[in-house]
């Protein structure tokens, strides 16, 4: 069962997804095991509410790999010979093709670099209205200042979906059983 603060940021991401007036949605946050599952989250929730007509998605990570990007872009949406063609003419093929496509959520996830989209073959903004970009990065300067999201929203609150206290409420209970120990049990 999600938590209340799951349910809060899955509901502010979707949202998000749905304004007209934002096309790039960033989604952040320092554990990978909270940004996984926010995305898993998120994916389900599109496909159960048909809020767009396709998801793809793909992992961009520290040093991008532009083919490998557009291959696993393209392969969902039928472009199956995306390697025997050169970068721009891949990122031509990808973007019109995207734009075939009335709703497409492109879920971008692991981005460590800065990308160009166009460069990929993304099409946004005023280039395609249909299309959301969810960009899912460790940390909020990353979208906001190199990729230009129009939302960022944390994942941080989101407590990991295992049993069990976190790493932070571990932390807490140790110092003050530490504190506790102390106080009472002084060392001569």
């Amino acid at each position: 069962m999600p938590t209340e603060s799951t349910t809060i940021i899955l509901e502010e991401i979707m949202k998000a997804l749905t304004q007209p007036n934002i096309g790039i949605v960033g989604m952040y946050g320092s554990s990978n095991a909270n940004r996984k599952n926010a995305v898993d989250k998120v994916t389900k929730r599109v496909e159960r509410d048909g809020l767009f007509n396709v998801v793809v998605q793909t992992s961009v990570t520290k040093k991008p790999d532009l083919k490998r990007i557009q291959g696993e872009l393209g392969n969902p949406l039928g472009l199956y010979l995306l390697h025997e063609k050169t970068p721009e003419e891949r990122a031509t093929l990808l973007c019109e093709r995207i734009k075939t496509k009335d709703k497409i959520l492109i879920i971008l996830d692991d981005l460590q670099a800065q990308i160009d989209l166009a460069e990929i073959g993304i099409p946004f903004g005023n280039d395609h209205k249909g299309c959301k970009i969810l960009l899912v990065a460790e940390n909020k300067e990353m979208l906001s200042h190199k990729m230009k999201t129009q939302k960022e929203i944390s994942v941080d609150e989101v407590e990991p979906s295992s049993s069990g206290p976190t790493r932070s409420h571990q932390v807490q209970t140790c110092g003050i059983v530490l504190w506790i120990k102390r106080w009472c049990c002084p060392v001569h």
